[in-house]
């Protein structure tokens, strides 16, 4: 019976932390990148936020936006 339980455990793991790099995603996306500005959506602090980018091994560099130069 330890056997299962250990492995609903670890299901359970891989869920919220699928779940967890989802919304840390999302939040990067739609702050072009900005991890002060996706800590502060995500009500965190930066340090945590990048705590949490290296452990799920997020690159930062797909979030940079483009279109600066299309303003005005």
């Amino acid at each position: 019976m330890k056997q299962d339980r250990s492995a609903g455990d670890d299901l359970l793991k891989r869920t919220v932390d699928d779940f967890e790099r989802y919304i840390i995603v999302s939040a990067l996306e739609q702050t072009g990148g900005n991890q002060s500005k996706a800590a502060i959506r995500l009500g965190t602090t930066k340090r945590i936020l990048a705590y949490r980018v290296q452990k799920y091994g997020i690159d930062l560099g797909q979030f940079c936006r483009t279109d600066a130069g299309d303003k005005g």
